[in-house]
């Protein structure tokens, strides 16, 4: 970063000494005011330092091949003059304090810039937008057909001349900033292929103004995020969200700062777009630019000539020691002769005006008239050509409508066939494209009204389906605009914009939890929380619960259930003990007739089965007869 403190006061090339700054401390390029010596006169001067002109993407790889590069651009863009474009007069390098730097001069412009002007709170009217619009598309225009390309048009770039008009400053004076480059003061106004990698060109120039214009009309940049990236990925895809309060602009605007950079148009278009609705436009007020007139304007403003006159020397006090001269007009007596002169001169004067009257009162009644021809279905400047010759007052009125293409007329007033007299206003009706759509508030209808609403609105739809536990089945449970989903209830929109509806399914279905092996007041929360209810059976045996936990549930876990749903569950009793019947000690056959009357399963059987059994187990703990044993159980038996 380059210490500004440190510039103050020094002189660059022994002509140019730098005074205050004008810009951001931590811009990479500081612009200073500053005055040359030679000419004794202010100017402007950008500084940088040589290393931030290096560029690896461009082969830049050293001071010394930058500041050739840095140099033959000046060189190219100080036969770039425009009238609209602040233009290079001088550049060179120099060092100070040990760092080399790079500089520019251009013309002092003391009005501040758009950018001053809006964070002051100021806005312009859409009228003044498009002069500002006007100027800018003059300036991109010219640089653009020579070949060079912007990349950082916003308000800080916008500088106010006395004229109160505004110039383009910045061009060639560092390289468009990529998205990793730029900082999020640039972010606001840069087109959404930027943040996709691409390199900014001229139709990322006509985005940036149109984003530039809303922000002078409204006081707000759309889509700004509290980062670079999130700023740049806002605007992908998304339509300007512009206001039919703004009047005729809207629709250059819109088109401008579209997210596609194919349908922009060129800076050229653009500013034919802007020319074609002056007309039809309140005339704008001159800009008050924020900073004060200049004191030299104000002392050398010409002063009212006074007539001789006798001056009488009337000393007024103004404190202990001033004193003022007053001059008072002296008294003159007029002689009979002269009033007699003056006489005769008011009554030729009367004759004259009356003669006058009578010439105007006759060229009236003698105007010519011709009849209005059919001007409906032409564009509007066919129309304009065909009653150019008729002497008759233009008034353009815009109104929206299906039936005709934008900048059509529509209709004339008087209509056609008419005689209209020189002189008289005819009114033609142009086309402002479809009419708009009204946003409504979807939320909780029923899809079949929602999607009346929009159709009636000349708006399509797309739907899709979610779970809700709060909408009904079928009602719309959000709503959104397809490519400016900031839009809310009471915007309006073009006709056939995409309103994305979300219609409900109800609530989802819940998943059934494992709730054998729990207490009842356990299982009562786990199921509430979900939304289901428990209902009760008969209380039953298990050989793996204990007694007075849930020891059954149905459904099983894992199937799914509506919202409201019933477990069925029964209490554990335990394990079903009974005593094992006399195995032990006799034939495999007798013990086997033994267990399946007691209802217990025939287990392993190792041995002789024709000899008397040895011993009986169950999961290999040993059991003899009488034990008590679980109900059903698998007994291994072993013989000799």
């Amino acid at each position: 970063m380059i210490d500004s403190e440190s510039l103050a006061g020094k002189v660059l090339v022994g002509r140019y000494r730098i005074g205050t700054l004008r810009s951001e401390n931590t811009a990479s390029v500081l612009v200073f005011d500053a005055e040359d010596l030679r000419h004794a006169r202010r100017v402007a001067v950008r500084l940088m330092t040589t290393r931030s002109l290096i560029d690896l993407d461009a082969g830049i790889a050293d001071e010394v091949t930058a500041l050739d590069a840095y140099k033959s651009a000046m060189q190219q863009l100080f036969a770039l003059a425009h009238p609209a474009l602040v233009c290079i007069d001088d550049w060179g390098d120099a060092v100070i304090d040990g760092e080399r730097y790079a500089f520019n001069v251009t013309q002092y412009f003391a009005q501040g810039t758009l950018r001053e002007y809006l964070d002051r709170g100021r806005r312009l009217s859409p009228s003044q937008a498009l002069v500002v619009g006007l100027d800018v598309c003059r300036a991109l225009h010219h640089a653009h057909r020579n070949g060079f390309v912007h990349g950082d048009v916003r308000p800080a770039n916008l500088i106010f001349g006395d004229d109160a008009r505004v110039r383009l400053t910045g061009l060639g004076t560092k390289r468009g900033a990529t998205a990793e480059q730029m900082s999020i003061e640039q972010a606001r106004y840069a087109a959404p292929e930027i943040g996709q990698g691409a390199t900014p060109n001229a139709q990322s120039d006509i985005y940036s103004l149109a984003f530039t214009l809303l922000e002078t009309i409204t006081g707000e940049i759309p889509f700004a995020g509290e980062s670079v990236a999130i700023t740049l990925a806002n605007r992908i895809d998304k339509l300007l969200p512009v206001s039919a309060d703004m009047g005729p602009i809207a629709a250059p605007i819109e088109r401008a700062g579209r997210p596609q950079a194919d349908e922009r148009g060129t800076a050229l278009e653009f500013g034919q777009a802007l020319a074609q609705i002056a007309d039809k436009m309140p005339r704008p007020q001159p800009i008050d630019t924020v900073m004060s007139k200049r004191f030299e304007d104000v002392i050398t403003r010409p002063h009212p000539v006074v007539s001789a006159s006798k001056i009488e020397s009337i000393k007024t006090v103004d404190g202990p020691t001033r004193v003022s001269d007053v001059a008072v007009p002296e008294k003159i007596i007029e002689s009979p002769r002269v009033r007699r002169r003056l006489t005769r001169l008011w009554s030729l004067a009367a004759v004259a005006a009356i003669v006058i009257v009578a010439v105007i009162v006759f060229q009236s009644m003698t105007k010519a008239s011709y009849q209005i021809p059919a001007l409906s279905g032409l564009d509007e400047a066919q129309a304009r050509n065909a009653v150019a010759t008729f002497d008759w007052k233009l008034i353009i009125r815009a109104e929206r409508t299906n039936d005709f293409e934008f900048g059509f007329v529509i209709r004339t007033e008087p209509p056609a066939g008419v005689d209209l007299r020189q002189g008289d206003a005819l009114v033609l009706f142009v086309s402002e494209g479809p009419p708009l759509g009204v946003l409504v508030d979807l939320t909780g209808q029923s899809r079949a009204a929602a999607v009346k609403q929009i159709v009636d609105q000349g708006l399509t739809f797309a739907s899709q389906e979610d779970f809700s536990e709060t909408t009904p089945v079928g009602n719309i449970i959000s709503w959104s605009v397809a490519k400016q989903p900031s839009l809310v209830a009471g915007d309006e929109v073009l006709q056939g914009t995409v309103i994305n509806i979300v219609v409900s399914n109800g609530p989802a279905l819940r998943q059934v939890p494992l709730i054998v092996g729990m207490n009842l007041i356990d299982a009562t929360a786990a199921a509430t929380e979900l939304g289901l209810v428990l209902s009760v059976s008969p209380d039953s045996y298990s050989l793996e619960v204990a007694a007075g936990l849930i020891g059954a549930q149905a459904p099983p876990p894992e199937q799914t259930l509506p919202r409201g749903g019933s477990i069925v569950y029964s209490i554990s009793l335990g394990q079903d003990l009974v005593e094992l019947p006399n195995i032990v000690g006799i034939n495999f056959y007798d013990a086997e007739k033994r267990l399946l009357a007691s209802e217990f399963v025939v287990g392993k059987v190792t041995g002789r089965k024709s000899f008397r059994m040895k011993s009986a187990s169950i999961n290999g703990v040993a059991v003899n007869n009488g034990d008590k044993v679980p109900r059903g159980s698998a007994i291994d038996m072993i013989f000799p």
